[in-house]
């Protein structure tokens, strides 16, 4: 006579869900060797055992319960070596996905560790790498909402997420060198080198910054108070004999999506320069 286990037990010995095993029967992917009609106790006996294990075994693999019972109905090598093969590509996939992942984090860490740690109103000439951005035109005053212009930047970039220290508001060259910094030409979105880009909404451009040296400045504050850091930062390019050679880049590092002290705000501003 066959030993039988009550569903409390497989489920403790497999350390499975009572609700599955009950979800498994009515898929008909593991039926109990006896239902007790009186009580609808349903009871399982070892030989679900194997075929339990290989359905755990399998859905820690993530390989969907579809598959699981097809494989179950005709077991043979050739199947299952199939399964395991999608797998490792399936688990490739996922682990590229999770190294730009932990990238872009590593990136955001030092961008508010540089952001906190750098000293500030220090004019610099720094070099930055050539990164390429989405670019919204559209005339901006320091107090303006972004919001709405940020969603039509971010929307061409369906799988990206909008990180901090990607987004930022750009002065046209022509505005740097005759000195009017009260407002904003354009709106920009950095992108990282593993994302691409939509079909871009006809108000949307993409644009390359130049790799190369910057004059650059942190301040406290946000772009409500950027105004007289250009002023700052386009002396010190005079002064170090260098001269403007395109759109500036102001992002703000740590804001109120970060605290609420307003006090910890840090804006950078990165301006193109050429000797």
């Amino acid at each position: 006579m066959k030993t039988l286990f009550k569903i409390g037990e497989i489920a403790e010995l497999f350390h499975l869900n009572v609700k599955t095993l009950r979800y498994y029967d009515e898929i008909d992917l593991v039926k109990p060797e006896m239902i007790d009609h009186e009580t609808g106790y349903r009871y399982y006996s070892t030989d679900q055992f194997e075929q339990l294990n290989t359905i755990r075994y399998l859905r820690e693999l993530d390989v969907p319960l579809t598959e699981i019972r097809q494989f179950l109905n005709d077991r043979n090598t050739e199947r299952i070596e199939e399964i395991l093969r999608v797998q490792i590509r399936q688990a490739e996939e996922k682990k590229q996905k999770l190294d730009a992942i932990q990238k872009k984090l590593n990136d955001r860490l030092h961008q508010i560790k540089d952001a906190q740690k750098g000293k500030k109103d220090r004019p610099e000439i720094k070099r930055f790498p050539a990164r390429t951005a989405l670019l919204l035109k559209n005339s901006m005053r320091p107090e303006s909402d972004l919001e709405y212009p940020i969603r039509l930047l971010a929307r061409n970039v369906p799988t990206a997420v909008v990180f901090l220290g990607k987004v930022g508001l750009s002065i046209d060259q022509e505005n740097l060198a005759e000195g009017r910094f009260d407002g904003y030409d354009s709106l920009f979105l950095i992108l990282d080198r593993e994302e691409n880009a939509s079909e871009l909404h006809e108000s949307v451009s993409t644009v390359s910054f130049r790799g190369g040296s910057y004059a650059r400045i942190l301040f406290q504050g946000t772009h409500r108070d950027a105004a007289c850091k250009y002023r700052v930062l386009t002396d010190h390019i005079r002064t170090e004999g260098y001269e403007i050679c395109g759109n500036s880049l102001e992002i703000t590092l740590i804001d109120s999506g970060l605290t609420t002290d307003e006090s910890q705000y840090v804006t950078e501003i990165q301006i193109p320069v050429k000797k």
